[in-house]
């Protein structure tokens, strides 16, 4: 819940204050969900690609930065970038957004030493989107 208040609230903020960012009509990924069955296979492919390799990935480049790259806290922000980066497809909007999630969920990873929060955090985020989308 806490993610989802903070995703409306960035957004909110952002389209009142820089609506510029907001520079994609429509999101290009909502496109590929026109029937039930790829609604289906879109979830499975953001529960996997989306919750689980994307947080294994930030897990292990979180901790390759703190044992030998300068430390957690550059890791954080560079993988952060990078993250919001790949998303740009989506609008400026969509990757400050989802850069400030990377943080997020790399926090949680740094604090509870687990990728179980941030992956379930993670999946869970991006299942609401679709059901989001669906509900429109």
């Amino acid at each position: 819940p806490g993610v989802v208040l903070f995703v409306l609230l960035t957004l909110t903020l952002i389209r009142g204050f820089a609506p510029w960012l907001h520079n994609v009509e429509e999101n290009p990924l909502e496109s590929l969900l026109q029937t039930p069955r790829d609604a289906v296979i879109f979830s499975m492919v953001v529960i996997i690609a989306g919750g689980v390799r994307e947080e294994l990935q930030r897990a292990f480049i979180l901790r390759r930065f703190e044992q030998h790259l300068g430390g957690a806290s550059v890791g954080l922000v560079v993988f952060s970038v990078a993250f919001g980066a790949g998303h740009l497809i989506q609008g400026w909007d969509a990757a400050l957004v989802t850069a400030m999630l990377g943080v997020v969920w790399g926090v949680v990873f740094l604090t509870r030493r687990s990728v179980i929060a941030p992956m379930v955090s993670h999946a869970g985020f991006n299942i609401l989107e679709i059901v989001r989308h669906l509900s429109q």
